[in-house]
């Protein structure tokens, strides 16, 4: 029986990417879909129960004006990781191994034809998916896209380098995750909905077929920052007045607390500043608020490398990204579309890192670049 595998790093499929024509009449059907479905979603309903209208067909593809065959090309391509049993007759252990690229075939078969690339076989090449083992491959071979790697290798070992990643720990850590057509993990409600016998290109969520790592569009945006009037706007002040801060942060070190708050997830901070006078004397710095968008978006790396800009407000820039890569249905923003799901990928990645990093026994990245234990 025909089914679809997904890719086992961000929950997507390998095929059946359907793009609607562009014309004015099926723009306007799928305008009334999604606006009727964000809608329930503000009330709290489940989107997948709510009926079709009458003389209302389905709609089940992409917007064309916010995905093409060109920019979903990417997902097509499927490389694999798998494991190969020791050489008969000796005791050594199963090494991991990358293959690809490679095709889709169906039936949780991925096709890999001979090539000069690095992870190219000698010969043509079929695996299985999440299945048992072949003589290609000992155990279940994982299938993935590319650019999914290329993120999980940023959030495990802080590097692009894919000769950085312990790939026999990794399989390990994935494989015991299998089920019959990707992994144990939770890839976001609109991708989890998109994935049944077949994959389902809902409308609303193209987010999840635009490429996480080519995103040009960033580079025009921050090129543009100290322009753009929506960042720079001076920075609130506190008066303070008579007032003192007396809580315990006000007590501390100004780098002691500083560094506190760098930790704290960024709705955190936000409660805690409202509780904390100090807190809000303290995240009044505008160099403040860079170098914590920087830490509190590790998959935004493009923000490592944004050159200081006197003009900007770094809090405004932050808020303002924090939302707008917020992965949710509906997306319409081709800007930090991609953006959104790298960050939707990246969560995924969270969720195999602290496996990753117990199996081979490193510390995390987060801990690596602070100096903790």
């Amino acid at each position: 029986m025909a089914y679809d595998c997904y890719c086992a790093i961000c929950g997507a499929g390998f095929s059946g990417m359907y793009i609607e024509s562009l014309s004015e009449t099926a723009i306007e059907r799928r305008r009334r879909w999604i606006e009727k479905r964000c809608r329930a979603l503000e009330a709290g309903q489940d989107i997948s129960q709510i009926p079709a209208e009458e003389n209302d067909a389905p709609v089940r593809s992409y917007d064309p004006r916010l995905v093409d065959t060109d920019t979903i090309s990417w997902l097509y391509k499927v490389y694999c990781l798998g494991s190969h049993p020791p050489p008969s007759g000796t005791s050594g252990t199963n090494k991991a191994f990358i293959s690809g690229p490679g095709y889709y075939a169906d039936i949780g078969e991925v096709v890999v034809k001979p090539g000069n690339d690095l992870y190219q076989p000698s010969s043509r090449t079929t695996f299985m998916c999440y299945e048992e083992g072949t003589e290609e491959a000992s155990g279940p071979v994982l299938p993935f896209h590319w650019s999914c790697l290329e993120i999980l290798t940023r959030a495990l070992t802080g590097t692009t380098e894919i000769t950085n990643l312990n790939l026999s720990a990794l399989y390990r850590v994935m494989s015991a995750l299998t089920n019959h057509s990707s992994l144990h993990l939770h890839y976001g409600d609109d991708i989890s909905r998109s994935q049944g016998r077949y994959w389902e290109c809902i409308p609303g969520v193209e987010y999840g077929a635009k490429h996480p790592t080519e995103t040009p569009m960033v580079d025009e945006l921050f090129r543009n920052l100290s322009t753009n009037e929506k960042f720079t706007r001076p920075a609130a002040t506190i008066e303070l007045r008579d007032r003192r801060p007396t809580d315990v942060f006000g007590q501390l070190p100004l780098e002691i607390a500083q560094q506190i708050c760098m930790f704290l997830p960024g709705a955190a901070l936000k409660n805690l500043a409202q509780a904390s006078l100090s807190v809000q004397t303290i995240t009044q710095d505008n160099s403040f608020w860079k170098r914590f968008m920087q830490w509190d978006m590790p998959w935004f790396w493009e923000l490592q490398t944004l050159p200081p800009q006197k003009t900007v407000n770094y809090k405004s820039l932050y808020l303002w990204l924090n939302k707008m890569t917020t992965p949710r249905y509906g997306m319409d923003d081709l800007t930090l579309m991609g953006v959104a799901n790298r960050r939707r990928i990246w969560a995924v990645c969270d969720q195999l890192a602290s496996r990753y990093h117990q199996s081979t026994r490193q510390n995390p990245v987060e801990a690596m670049k602070w100096g903790r234990d």
